[in-house]
């Protein structure tokens, strides 16, 4: 009689461990997702950053004048006519149209909207070739290789949320002969500091690029 009490005993306890374990694992999926899912985009991110390094070499030997004409002729939307010089560059998939981003929308890290009058914001959106969304800003036809002449943001989830900067959305600087994360010139203990939820996320751009951690 004891060694059943015990035997049954026993089972309780394993069925209580064999449930503890599966309510944490259950608990702990959410956390592995999205700890995946943000190591894929950052990873991502790197690897484009290469590629637009790579190309934008190549811009600047042999398309980098058609801007410089383009700014000192009567156009009156610059912007859009450089984009379309810029296109190949940035691997814009010029036959998906862009009626689809009208919606589409972008935040800071904090949740906060992009303030229209802040350099990085535009409306000027196009798919990239492998889906994800590529969004540019000309700045100024007197740029230099210390003040920019463009931004250019990168949607690496594409229209999918969360859209924030610093999260799934990265930038970086057009000067004259390069181009630079966001947050470049920062040390990693800045950068560190200043990519968090409660900050716009801009340097997170360099930051990850540096094998911060998220």
């Amino acid at each position: 009689m004891i060694n059943n009490k015990l035997k049954a005993f026993n089972m309780v306890e394993i069925m209580i461990v064999i449930c503890l374990l599966a309510v944490t694992v259950i608990l702990c999926i959410p956390t592995i997702f999205n700890n995946t899912k943000e190591a894929k985009i950052i990873s991502g991110w790197k690897k484009l950053y290469g590629e637009m390094q790579s190309n934008f070499e190549v811009f600047n030997v042999s398309d980098a004048q058609k801007i410089g004409i383009i700014c000192f002729e009567n156009i009156k939307d610059k912007e859009t006519e450089i984009f379309k010089i810029i296109n190949p560059y940035f691997n814009v998939d010029t036959s998906k149209s862009t009626n689809s981003l009208k919606t589409y929308n972008y935040r800071l890290k904090n949740g906060a909207h992009v303030p229209k009058q802040s350099n990085i914001y535009t409306r000027l959106f196009a798919y990239q070739e492998n889906g994800n969304i590529v969004a540019f800003k000309w700045l100024s036809c007197r740029c230099t290789e210390t003040e920019p002449c463009a931004v250019a943001l990168f949607d690496m989830n594409g229209t999918k949320k969360p859209n924030k900067i610093g999260e799934d959305v990265f930038g970086l600087y057009l000067y004259k002969g390069r181009i630079e994360a966001f947050g470049s010139e920062l040390s990693n203990d800045e950068l560190e500091q200043t990519c968090n939820n409660h900050s716009s996320g801009m340097n997170c751009s360099e930051y990850y690029l540096r094998g911060g951690k998220f």
